[in-house]
């Protein structure tokens, strides 16, 4: 979108059967004027665009809206999106890379497509001095030529000017995480489905289209898998949920095992008094939102009417140019011969990478014959301190039935292998019981907190034998209502005793 600070917009949030219309005027707080929905009548559809448009007219005009300046917003399944890795420069630069590559990222069947990209400095969250050199991860996105004609053939009749053509999902999220000013998911719900979008505060991670919340079991499954892949294990993430398909919050957020808070057109930063949304003031979300976008010059991350990706305008050759068409072709000359010299160079590099593949099987065969020597040097040699952990580990487990390891890593803390490189000299009593203690991490299933608190206890009792035992945080199995637990602690095995030789006749 071009940067032009407006004063009323019109947001409209797309969708297959209906859209979703709100009005905004700016001011120190914006107020929200209008919200509508129109609902297609059978037949019409975005596929007419003629005929949507005078639809549209019409709703406008019996709804009392007065703008003419409008963000369109698309749904997440008309579009494309893929995370491409850049590195630090400037958003000019940045698209020329993404410019270059962004056919060869979609499919070839995907005909007339139009690009852009989410991610650039405009709408990046803050980042560290450490990682500002590390460059960052963008959204590479593309939607048909198509849709994007059809929106603007379907505002020539209603009298609108499309200011930018955009995710509905992405602004909202964007709008959400900066409200907020913290890392959230935000899912919006409809009638035709729902959008789930994962926030780095103003910054879109990664987006979802999700199928429509009815029935609930099969929406429910489908979001589990999605929101699994976008938090990160260990980590507390909130769910800002849009809710205009009348799902019940506190339900999901149990089924999810997720926090989830409703969000309300205030959280946004905007007046309602004036629209009245009735309770449904979440299922216009979408549409405040994209209103909200026009009001600040950056606009919205992404916009498929103005793509930072569009192909540069040809412009005709000065008649300076034909002058040095002599240069050109012999710079043309030069790069056929490093080109050429550089496929000779490659082809030896290639040769020699062909020769060292042939030897690493032998590599890799002495590397496993040398792990598996070292493993089991653990376990023999005259000192089964592995058994000794497993059998002092076994008297201290509870045998109640709900308490059960699930796993079990035991490293030694000094290899066998690598015994008497140390400070210490190799044969020192010092030296031989350290390079004896084993590190040991237990991960298991129990009833309560109350029985991990008992097990570490029962293992404080045989302090010769467990050392520095350390409860992790445990989780609790909404299906099962176990506690997962894991504890990690040193064990000290029981010194050795050489066994005695005959004495010679």
């Amino acid at each position: 979108m071009k940067p032009v600070r407006q004063k009323k917009v019109l947001g409209i949030a797309m969708g297959e059967r209906s859209l979703l219309a709100a009005e905004v005027v700016a001011a120190d707080r914006p107020q929200v004027r209008r919200l509508a929905e129109l609902v297609y009548p059978e037949g019409i559809s975005l596929s007419q665009p003629a005929e949507l448009g005078k639809l549209l007219a019409h709703f406008l005009k019996d709804n009392q809206f007065s703008s003419r300046s409008a963000v369109i917003g698309i749904p997440l399944k008309w579009i494309v999106v893929k995370p491409k890795n850049v590195p630090p420069a400037d958003d000019a630069t940045i698209a020329q890379l993404l410019r270059l590559e962004a056919e060869a990222e979609f499919s070839t069947e995907l005909k007339d497509l139009v690009y852009d990209f989410a991610g650039g400095s405009k709408d990046a969250a803050p980042r560290s001095a450490a990682t500002a050199d590390a460059g960052r991860t963008v959204l590479l996105t593309a939607t048909p030529k198509k849709y994007i004609d059809s929106i603007q053939a379907m505002c020539e009749p209603a009298r609108l000017q499309a200011l930018a053509v955009t995710p509905s999902a992405m602004v909202l999220g964007s709008i959400t995480g900066s409200s907020l000013k913290r890392n959230v998911l935000v899912l919006s719900l409809n009638s035709g489905g729902g959008e789930l979008s994962c926030q780095r505060q103003a910054t879109a991670t990664a987006v979802r289209s999700l199928r429509s919340a009815s029935p609930e079991p099969s929406f429910v499954s489908e979001l589990r898998r999605a929101v699994s892949a976008l938090v990160v294990p260990g980590v507390q993430r909130e769910l800002v949920l849009w809710d205009g398909a009348g799902i019940d919050a506190a339900s999901l957020g149990r089924q999810l095992g997720v926090t989830i808070s409703s969000g309300e057109l205030p959280s946004l930063g905007v007046d309602t008094a004036v629209a009245g949304a009735n309770g449904q003031g979440a299922k216009y979300a979408a549409a405040v939102a994209l209103a909200l976008s026009a009001m600040d010059e950056a606009g919205p991350s992404i916009d498929f009417l103005h793509s930072r990706l569009a192909p540069p305008r040809e412009h005709r050759i000065p008649r300076w140019a034909y002058l040095t068409m002599a240069a050109v072709v012999l710079l043309i000359g030069i790069c056929i011969y490093a080109y050429t010299d550089l496929e000779r160079r490659q082809k030896t590099v290639d040769d020699l990478q062909f020769q060292i593949a042939r030897q690493q099987k032998q590599v890799d065969a002495a590397g496993d014959f040398v792990s598996k020597v070292t493993l089991a040097q653990y376990w023999h040699g005259g000192d089964a301190r592995y058994l000794a952990c497993l059998r002092d580990l076994d008297n201290v487990i509870p045998q109640d039935g709900q308490t059960y390891a699930t796993s079990l890593d035991i490293k030694a803390q000094t290899p066998p292998l690598a015994q008497g490189n140390g400070a210490a000299a190799p044969g020192s009593p010092a030296s031989a019981d350290a390079a004896r203690i084993l590190t040991v991490t237990l991960q298991g299933h129990t009833a309560n907190p109350d029985s991990v608190t008992a097990l570490g206890d029962l293992m404080q009792r045989n302090p010769t034998a467990f050392t520095d035992i350390k409860i992790g945080p445990g989780t609790k199995v909404p299906r099962t209502q176990e506690w997962l637990f894991s504890i990690t602690f040193n064990y000290v095995p029981p010194k050795t005793t050489p066994a005695k030789t005959g004495q010679p006749k």
